[in-house]
């Protein structure tokens, strides 16, 4: 339980001048659903290419904590939520 509250004190300021480390981005948890997306702030798309994985969608915050959402997730709220989804967050190592 203490480790993941370090990583959840971590997280939530990791994204700086529309920046984020690799190794956080890893550890951010995904989003698949929410009681209200309205609540959701959208930060800024992402794009990163892993060893072994990808990503292509964006990150949120939510209740004071940082998540992953996927592209496809992006594209669906689009019809009902008006994000900036130009905003794009450099991945650094």
């Amino acid at each position: 339980m203490e480790k993941s509250y370090k990583w959840e004190e971590i997280l939530r300021n990791c994204v700086t001048k529309n920046s984020i480390k690799a190794v956080y981005l890893e550890h951010i948890p995904k989003l698949k659903d929410c009681e209200n997306w309205g609540q959701a702030i959208f930060l800024g798309r992402v794009r990163h290419q892993f060893k072994l994985t990808s990503i292509d969608g964006g990150l949120v915050r939510f209740k004071g904590k940082l998540y992953y959402i996927n592209a496809k997730q992006i594209v669906a709220l689009a019809k009902t939520h008006k994000w900036n989804t130009s905003n794009i967050i450099n991945v650094t190592e």
